[in-house]
């Protein structure tokens, strides 16, 4: 004689064991969230610094007057955005932050280097 289980708790016993495993993921991922946000304000003050020193390195380069209006505008907003994290870092997520502070300093450096290229 064969036991035959019913499949509706098989299947309903199924999903409390799925669900409970994903409650536990989900535990661990708002845990691994919070973690890299404190490991990536920990890093906000350097990335901060880069982008205020190619900020300080294109501003050198502008006063020359050979950049083009264009460039300068593109440079200045990726500074301005920067700076508003900088100067509250505790106003974004951390992650985000960094995300913008290194688009903002790769438009600072791109503008840069637009500029060595201008005959």
């Amino acid at each position: 004689m064969k036991f035959i289980l019913p499949r509706a708790p098989c299947f309903i016993g199924a999903l409390a064991a799925v669900a409970l495993t994903l409650a536990g993921c989900q535990a661990t991922l708002s845990q691994d969230i919070t973690t890299f946000n404190a490991a990536a304000a920990n890093d906000m003050p350097t990335a901060c610094a880069l982008v205020a020193s190619a900020n300080a390195a294109f501003q050198t380069l502008a006063m020359t007057g050979t950049i083009k209006a264009n460039v300068i505008s593109t440079e200045k907003q990726a500074y301005a955005g920067a700076s508003s994290i900088c100067v509250s870092p505790g106003s974004v997520n951390a992650a985000t932050g960094l995300e913008t502070l290194t688009n903002a300093y790769a438009a600072i450096v791109a503008a840069r280097q637009a500029t060595t290229a201008v005959p």
